[in-house]
């Protein structure tokens, strides 16, 4: 019975990290041709930031809004199945709200558009990005801290996003506001894809620091 649950977790966990692949690339894609078409009726890449692919072209709002709200949706499905990772019931619930918190308004961020739901539309991606940098900083820290088994380079890629987000944040409104934002993106982008792959396929219960105590 032990091992038949073990297996049928393993397919489980293998299905929900092909799931966040495929969300990261049909990402990249949509939100790559939303770029095409913006470009076609005068968006300014090095000017504009994301939400505001929406603007001037409908199939670029499509692409950009289907994008976002199927990738927060398969990033749900991969994180929540790496619940069993950590141990201790406290740091469990702390991660499941954090994800439920980051993915829901990602989703919010695509389904309230900016030209239509302006005003919640900025609540949304505000919410997103300060639970997506939390969730970020509290899985980097908890690698650094509990897992030794965890290359060091998982959590400097996640730092390096929560970086970004916050170098995005505090500059936006006088340097590098559409650059440093697609940065942060792809480099959290980047982190969750490898954060699922290296927890989701692992063969074996690595014994953590966390275990021990």
């Amino acid at each position: 019975m032990f091992e038949s649950n073990q297996k049928f977790k393993k397919t489980f966990n293998f299905v929900g990290f092909l799931i966040s692949i495929l969300g990261s690339v049909v990402f990249i894609v949509l939100v790559g041709l939303a770029h095409y078409y913006a470009h076609e009726v005068g968006f300014i890449l090095r000017d504009w930031e994301l939400s505001e692919l929406v603007l001037d072209s409908n199939k670029a709002k499509i692409l950009f809004n289907t994008g976002i709200i199927f990738y927060g949706a398969s990033l749900f499905i991969a994180l929540i199945l790496m619940i069993d990772y950590f141990k201790d019931k406290k740091k469990q619930i702390i991660f499941i709200i954090l994800v439920v918190i980051t993915c829901l308004s990602l989703v919010g961020v695509g389904a309230f558009s900016q030209d239509q739901f302006p005003e919640f539309h900025y609540i949304v991606a505000l919410i997103f990005y300060l639970s997506g940098g939390v969730l970020t900083s509290y899985a980097s820290i908890y690698f650094l801290k509990y897992d030794k088994s965890i290359s060091i380079f998982y959590p400097i890629i996640g730092f390096l996003a929560v970086f970004m987000q916050i170098f995005n944040i505090a500059t936006r409104w006088f340097f590098g506001q559409a650059y440093t934002q697609r940065i942060a993106v792809c480099l959290s982008v980047l982190f969750f894809l490898l954060l699922s792959g290296k927890i989701l396929l692992r063969n074996e219960i690595v014994e953590t620091k966390e275990n021990k105590n």
